[in-house]
């Protein structure tokens, strides 16, 4: 191997040594939970200085998830049904976060 070969490849193989590696992020048993009626909307407002990165339903036929700057609206579907929903925030100083809940829905 050459010795320019050596001078990039080792840079980059000690940063891919020292990378972090990919998180999967479930909801637990522990996730809060809410509860929601067929027709009421509901709202998650984020900490104070938290804005939301990205917000998901596990099943989004059971609740509508839009997240606009500090809050994530909730629309439910339809029919009774039962989700989860993971939530990430960015803070002030660019600090990550995530939320994790457990949607119920009634009629």
């Amino acid at each position: 191997m050459s010795k320019t070969a050596c001078v990039i490849l080792l840079p980059c193989l000690l940063l891919c040594a020292c990378a972090d590696s990919p998180k999967v992020v479930q909801t637990s048993s522990d996730a809060s939970k809410i509860h929601m009626i067929v027709g009421q909307a509901a709202q998650v407002a984020m900490p104070y200085g938290e804005r939301v990165q990205s917000a998901i339903a596990g099943d989004p036929s059971v609740v509508t998830v839009v997240p606009i700057g500090d809050v994530v609206n909730l629309v439910p579907g339809k029919e009774a049904g039962e989700t989860n929903l993971i939530v990430r925030t960015m803070d002030e100083d660019n600090r990550p976060d995530t939320y994790q809940y457990r949607i119920y829905v009634v009629q």
